[in-house]
């Protein structure tokens, strides 16, 4: 890295107990890479549901240029909620399990590369969401809002990988008692209005979500649009056999799949279903989304080397930004 880009101090925020973080020896190899690419680093340590969102707002404050985290996609989502909207620019060393984030935007696996992209100091300006519920003023999300019955299957599907079998019983008594032809209203930017039944929206930032599921296969980091899908006529073995296909980035031909694209969605549902936003739950109700465009600054490579691509090839008719024009009403208006 030339001088006149060097970076000279960067916050480096590690999650100890992400996927890949057993030991200290993957740290080690990092802070040495990035040494090696000529940052000089300043390393804390810190778990994404207690430190890691307040210790990046400091690093802003502080003057940091670069906040890196390293770790899987709730430590980066943690560290985004400490710097989106400011002028520092976002480093990622993923670490994860899934590691959404990184392969949406093309960000190496692999350690060393991962180093000499963000020593590269190559930007881009991203869009990030932001959700707003009763129990919620503001969060800002960046891979997905989900509401319906992948929302309240989730804490009992995180239970299963900790080692608590427990969470498949609950999870099937759950999904077993979820309603199947809940009414859902969406009005999207504050005009097109759409009803229809169906157990699951999602309003998706990223192309992937949890592991690699393929929810939007034309998602843009950059078009200033969310992408929106719901899932009528679906039965509950049919809504898993469809996440099935798209599991570790499949494509699915089921044209049932309704998308539409807006910048701003607001979601009513009856009954009241639960509402989740990467990862944290909202509680149920009503939801209201929007996006806001190029609110993040990431070290990432050009658009078109992760899986933003995918979406030229989808085959999918997605429609313009809403206007009264297009408005539909599915099961009535």
């Amino acid at each position: 890295m030339s001088k006149k880009n060097k970076v000279v101090c960067a916050k480096l925020i590690a999650n100890p107990g992400s996927g890949k973080m057993a030991g200290n020896q993957l740290l080690q190899q990092v802070t040495r890479g990035l040494q090696d690419q000529g940052l000089e680093l300043d390393v804390v340590l810190a778990s994404p549901n207690e430190k890691a969102a307040p210790i990046a707002r400091q690093a802003v404050r502080d003057g940091y240029k670069v906040v890196i985290a390293m770790g899987g996609d709730d430590t980066v989502w943690a560290v985004i909620q400490g710097i989106a909207g400011s002028k520092t620019r976002l480093g990622v060393i993923p670490a994860g399990t899934e590691n959404n984030v990184a392969r949406s935007l093309g960000i190496p696996e692999d350690p060393q590369e991962a180093c000499a992209l963000i020593a590269s100091g190559h930007t881009r300006k991203v869009d990030l969401g932001e959700v707003k519920t009763k129990k919620c003023k503001k969060l800002i999300f960046f891979e997905v809002v989900t509401i319906g019955i992948a929302a309240a299957l989730y804490p009992n599907s995180k239970k299963v990988p900790k080692g608590d079998l427990s969470g498949i019983k609950d999870a099937v008594m759950t999904m077993w008692h979820q309603p199947t032809k809940p009414k859902v209203f969406l009005t999207l930017d504050g005009e097109s209005k759409i009803r229809v039944e169906t157990m699951l929206v999602t309003v998706a930032n990223l192309p992937i979500i949890g592991e690699h599921f393929l929810v939007a296969p034309d998602a843009s980091l950059e078009d200033g649009l969310l992408d929106i899908a719901t899932y009528p006529k679906f039965s509950k073995a049919e809504l898993l056999a469809y996440f099935a296909q798209v599991k570790d980035e499949g494509q699915s031909g089921d044209g049932k799949v309704q998308r539409y694209r807006a910048r701003e969605v607001k979601v009513k549902t009856s009954p009241k279903m639960e509402i989740l936003a990467d990862g944290t739950a909202l509680g149920k109700g009503t939801v209201k989304i929007r996006l806001r465009p190029g609110a993040l600054r990431v070290l990432a490579p050009e658009k078109g080397v992760g899986l933003e691509a995918a979406g030229k090839d989808a085959g999918y008719d997605l429609p313009a930004p809403v206007s009264p024009a297009v408005t539909a009403g599915v099961n009535g208006s």
